[in-house]
């Protein structure tokens, strides 16, 4: 086996691979092109303050994901507050599935859902169970459209579409019924807390980029931040190599020496995702108890299958970000110390437009704000930042064939969009890292 290894990207799947070689006891060397580690799922500083590049969930099934953060010394109680899986709906209402070791917990939990009646659930029990069985057959994927074709339309709305959405990142009239029922059978069959959402509390680059520099740092590696590799020539070709980039850079740099696979990383197609942060006022002594959220995701059920989406589909309520310089406010700005009474609350929102029209921005800011007042019934609101990942997950439609995580002999690679069993998710992303490590070294 060979002692060394380079890996070109720090992204989660990067760092995991790090991570993976040098437990096993190989010097890597880790080229990262920008400053900041993390790739698509770090921080980033705006105006003062440290936001989240993006919305990324994490779920209590994603087993690899955990058990890496404690590898490197991290504690999820410290990281994470955990949520049971649900939300509310902007009329008060909610759907969420029980916390116990039974199984069939999203079926359970909408027979007794009373947002429904009986006639729209009994749409969903033959299709399900019919689905259910054949995708365990079949060798043919199909979309999630056809896998609950004849359920109620509000039953897709309001619980399968935005599952899907939030799990896939693809509209369901092309996501794949094979990837979202494993994401579903590996959250809702496993031990209770798999399917509770895990919210971070500090900010995600100090979730596990920044914390694993540190330790990969400590046991002797290489790291060189603000180092691009523009050709597969500038690596050592003696050196197994890992390529952690996004699917287009590993394609640019393989095109003229693995033509084939770089087509197929070359191809794949991408969903943009916006994330709004905004904040408003809630008064504490006037409140209409039915328009508080019990839960820290809303579900604003509208517009999930339109293309290039400029409504927010969830909101996902934040801590307030954490100041890393002193900043100037501006003088009107409604919401300072100064200017909040007694009773009233700030609240602090990140409103997420998946499947988002890349160039509409300022239609997406425009529906966010409306949604914050309309839906959340927040006032005084006021956006503070808007991120727009244009190529933020791959995808994943039906019958997709994503490239495979060998390249060559010596050359692999990892990250969320090679062929796996889950969508452009980060356990996807630490999954593939690790497995990369995994068959590289047993060749």
């Amino acid at each position: 086996m060979a002692q060394e290894i380079t890996i070109v990207g720090a992204g989660w799947a990067g760092l995991a691979a790090a991570v993976k070689a040098t437990q096993l006891g190989l010097k890597v060397n880790l080229f990262e092109a920008t400053h900041t580690p993390g790739g698509r799922a770090k921080s980033v500083v705006h105006q003062g303050a440290l936001f989240d590049n993006g919305q990324h969930a994490l779920i209590g099934a994603y087993s690899d994901t955990l058990e890496l953060l404690q590898t490197i010394g991290l504690e999820a109680q410290a990281l994470f507050k955990r949520h049971s899986l649900k939300w509310s709906y902007p009329n008060g209402a909610c759907f969420g599935l029980p916390q116990d070791a039974y199984p069939f917990k999203a079926l359970r939990s909408l027979l007794l859902c009373r947002r429904f009646s009986a006639v729209e659930k009994s749409s969903l029990l033959k299709p399900l169970l019919f689905a259910l069985s054949h995708m365990l057959w079949a060798k043919e994927d199909d979309t999630v459209a056809n896998l609950f074709k004849g359920v109620s339309p509000q039953i897709m709305r309001d619980i399968v579409s935005p599952l899907c959405l939030s799990a896939l990142n693809t509209p369901i009239s092309r996501a794949s019924a094979k990837t979202f029922v494993r994401v579903l059978r590996d959250a809702f069959s496993n031990p209770p807390e798999s399917c509770e959402f895990l919210f971070p509390i500090v900010p995600l680059g100090e979730v596990f980029p920044l914390p694993c520099l540190n330790w990969l740092r400590e046991r002797g590696a290489r790291i060189e931040l603000g180092h691009r590799i523009d050709s597969l020539d500038a690596l050592d070709p003696k050196v197994p190599c890992i390529l952690a980039l996004p699917p287009w850079q590993a394609s640019k740099l393989t095109q003229d020496k693995h033509a084939e696979w770089s087509n197929l990383a070359g191809n794949l197609k991408h969903e943009a995702i916006a994330s709004i942060y905004l904040k408003g006022e809630r008064s504490a002594a006037h409140s209409n108890p039915a328009h508080a959220n019990p839960y820290p995701l809303v579900c604003l059920n509208e517009h999930f299958e339109a293309e290039n989406c400029v409504h927010p589909q969830f909101a996902i309520q934040r801590l307030a970000p954490f100041e890393t310089v002193p900043f100037e406010r501006p003088s009107n700005d409604p919401l300072t110390k100064d200017s909040l009474t007694e009773d009233s609350l700030t609240e602090h929102w990140a409103l997420i437009v998946s499947a988002a029209g890349p160039s509409e921005r300022q239609k997406i800011i425009e529906h966010a704000l409306l949604a914050a007042r309309n839906h959340l019934k927040l006032q005084n609101v006021q956006l503070q930042l808007c991120t727009m990942e244009k190529r933020a997950t791959f995808s994943c439609d039906a019958k997709l064939q994503r490239p495979p995580s060998f390249i060559s002999e010596g050359l692999m690679a990892c990250g969320d969009y090679v062929q796996g069993p889950y969508p452009g998710t980060l356990e996807g992303a630490v999954r593939s890292g690790l497995r990369a490590v995994t068959e590289l070294t047993h060749y």
